[in-house]
């Protein structure tokens, strides 16, 4: 979510700016091509195209089209007259379209404000490494130079001031920069007062490429829309300003690398498509940046990919041979898996990790996973901590029943003892805790534990005159 706000931001500075003006014809030639690139290369770190600039005065609302926006890292030619500069090639970041409504009392005033900014067929390229951190979040930044424009209306390179400077009054027509947005010297931008009631991407793609964490993984995020409504943002009082609502929908595929059977392989972590709305703190009260923190319900459709690249044998190791003393065998069951029902989440979503502020329940083919309010996990530093609950489908606990009575002792009291982990609805249930790398994962299963305790380490000394005694502790186990 930083990625999007930091986004609109420069937008914003391309498109929103306080102007004096003397008549429609003076306005449209001040909001140009050339003047609305040349301001936004003076506020970020990169180099900007603009195929085309239509402003609408005459209609209600007042609108402004920004067309074939492209933004790619600073280069040479930034900063330099239009007709001088080759086309960008493959720039990271592409705008089909960026419209904004006005606010019509704003003109009366002169003073030129949006008040909805819509960004239309956005694609967007992320790099994330080590060394360089966020590839987008450095093209955000302020430059090390800027541009002003001559008496003669030459464009000329100047070193920034270490301070930004207020524009001064004048008579004459003057672009400046949008007193809401303020985009200082430092890798976090600090928050401003937004004017805007409502933004909205639409039909946007986004493609990460994370090598920053071991797991290494690349995001696709396609069919991608976003609105923020309810825009209720000033940094001088974010007790009661410090709100929006937030609706999104998209397509996601999660790629990457995970240990299975003792070696690196690429795997798919998830395919799915995802929906849901929420609120957001955009603003951290403490450093006054832009640091949304989501409470979000979503939900992921029946038929999605979630997991399933990795069986329990590939995570746990050893715990898993503790129970084959047992005739418990769990080496092939896979984690996850294709959604048998919609999987709905209520998360906070914060500092690139999620925690779960309620149970979620993955029904799979097989078995069904709930995982526990308070889970979380990290993305960015590829930690996790799940705590989750397996409840085994009818094949799974007969496997358990025959692997239990290999172990000599009879049907009637091997099916005593599944019973006695089986949940109201007869399902065979046991925890696992699910930790460390997100590539790398760490499960144990609390059923072996239990087990001792109940049998001890020796099962066949155990198992003579024990059916009796399951007789009276049968669902002792349940929950």
């Amino acid at each position: 979510m930083k990625k999007l706000i930091l986004t609109v931001l420069a937008l914003l500075v391309l498109g929103a700016t306080a102007t004096p003006f003397a008549g429609a014809y003076i306005l449209r030639r001040y909001v140009s091509k050339e003047r609305l690139v040349l301001e936004t290369e003076k506020n970020i770190n990169a180099r900007v195209q603009l195929d085309d600039v239509t402003l609408t005065l005459f209609s209600w609302p007042p609108t402004l089209r920004l067309s074939g926006i492209q933004i790619a890292p600073r280069d040479a030619f930034a900063g330099t007259p239009l007709d001088g500069r080759p086309p960008l090639q493959d720039a990271p970041v592409k705008i089909d379209m960026a419209y904004l409504e006005l606010v019509p009392e704003g003109l009366w005033h002169k003073q030129f404000f949006p008040r909805v900014l819509r960004i239309l067929g956005a694609d967007v390229q992320e790099f994330i490494s080590h060394d360089q951190g966020s590839s987008l979040e450095k093209l955000f930044q302020r430059p090390g130079t800027s541009v002003v424009m001559t008496p003669d209306g030459v464009p000329k390179a100047i070193p920034l001031p270490s301070t930004p400077t207020a524009v001064q009054e004048s008579t004459e027509p003057v672009i400046a920069s949008m007193p809401q947005v303020d985009l200082p010297v430092s890798d976090q931008p600090r928050a401003a007062r937004l004017a805007l009631q409502e933004i909205s991407i639409e039909s946007a793609r986004f493609r990460i490429r994370n090598q920053s964490a071991d797991s290494r993984f690349d995001g696709d995020l396609s069919d991608f829309n976003l609105s923020l409504t309810e825009i209720d943002i000033d940094p001088a009082d974010l007790g009661g300003h410090n709100h929006l609502k937030v609706r999104l929908s998209a397509k996601v595929q999660l790629d990457g690398m995970a240990a299975l059977g003792g070696r690196m392989q690429q795997v798919r972590f998830a395919d799915m498509t995802i929906h849901g709305e929420g609120d957001v703190a955009p603003v951290n009260p403490t450093t006054l940046t832009w640091s949304p923190a989501a409470m979000l319900k979503l939900t992921i459709d029946k038929g999605s990919l979630v997991g399933g690249h990795m069986t329990i044998g590939d995570a746990a190791g050893d715990h898993l041979e503790k129970l084959m003393k047992y005739g418990i065998d769990l080496r092939g069951v896979r984690i996850g898996g294709q959604l048998a029902q919609d999987l709905a989440v209520h998360v906070l979503s914060k500092d690139e990790g999620v925690t779960f502020l309620s149970d979620a329940h993955l029904a799979l083919p097989d078995y069904q996973v709930t995982v526990k309010r308070d889970s979380w996990m990290n993305f960015a530093k590829d930690d996790q901590g799940l705590m989750t609950r397996l409840y085994c489908g009818d094949a799974l606990k007969e496997q358990v029943v025959r692997g239990i009575s290999s172990r000599g002792i009879n049907n009637t009291l091997s099916r005593l003892i599944v019973d006695g982990f089986s949940d109201d609805q007869g399902r065979f249930a046991f925890d696992l805790t699910i930790t460390g790398s997100l590539s790398h994962p760490e499960v144990k299963p609390d059923i072996q534990r239990r087990l001792e305790g109940l049998l001890g380490s020796d099962i066949e000394d155990k198992a003579k005159g024990l059916i009796d005694t399951f007789k009276g502790l049968r669902g002792l186990f349940k929950k």
